[in-house]
């Protein structure tokens, strides 16, 4: 049975949460900027990336979890209130990595599955805020895509039959009523055990 993308939607966070993970993004940000990752092939990816938690996402051409950003400085520390997301989320696990993606209002992330976690069993938990994205999952690229819109506070969960399948960003909605940024754009928080 092929998944269905609505269904990896498994809470909300409500407004005056939103703010205040806004407000964590910000400090981590301002601890480790934002900076745009490159493909394997070299190219420039349309997300800005950063993380926080003992390991962080880099993409410099190779793609990897490491302990220390782009500047060689060990990331933040991931805020509690984020891991606490998760383990309503996903039950209780060593949270270790927070990769935070920034979306301008153009910006989109292509299909890809998460393999680079040493035990891909695990569950993978995102939030998201600010505009709306279109969300698209497959089980691989034979089988059908199914769509959802993540609105702001979207809590969504990959983990057994969905872990391991292919999942994209396609487009940015605008949503600024529903939005805690003073900006267009999304912010993607996704908490795993990368290590």
């Amino acid at each position: 049975m092929s998944p269905v993308a609505e269904d990896t939607i498994v809470s909300y966070v409500n407004a005056s949460v939103q703010d205040f993970l806004v407000e964590d993004v910000r400090i981590v940000l301002k601890q480790s900027p934002l900076v745009r990752p490159q493909t394997t092939g070299g190219m420039p990816m349309r997300v800005r990336v950063s993380a926080a938690g003992r390991l962080g996402w880099v993409g410099d051409g190779e793609y990897r979890y490491d302990p220390v950003d782009s500047r060689g400085n060990a990331w933040p520390s991931m805020p509690l209130r984020w891991a606490h997301i998760a383990d309503e989320a996903a039950g209780v696990h060593p949270w270790d990595s927070a990769i935070i993606n920034w979306y301008d209002e153009d910006a989109s992330l292509g299909w890809h599955q998460d393999k680079g976690e040493q035990d891909q069993s695990l569950p993978i938990v995102t939030i998201s805020l600010g505009d709306a994205a279109s969300w698209a999952i497959r089980r691989d690229a034979d089988s059908p895509i199914t769509r959802t819109k993540l609105g702001s506070g979207a809590v969504t969960l990959l983990a057994g039959e969905t872990r391991g399948h292919y999942h994209t960003i396609e487009r940015i909605i605008p949503e600024p009523l529903f939005s805690p940024l003073k900006t267009r754009g999304r912010i993607s928080i996704t908490i795993r055990v990368a290590g």
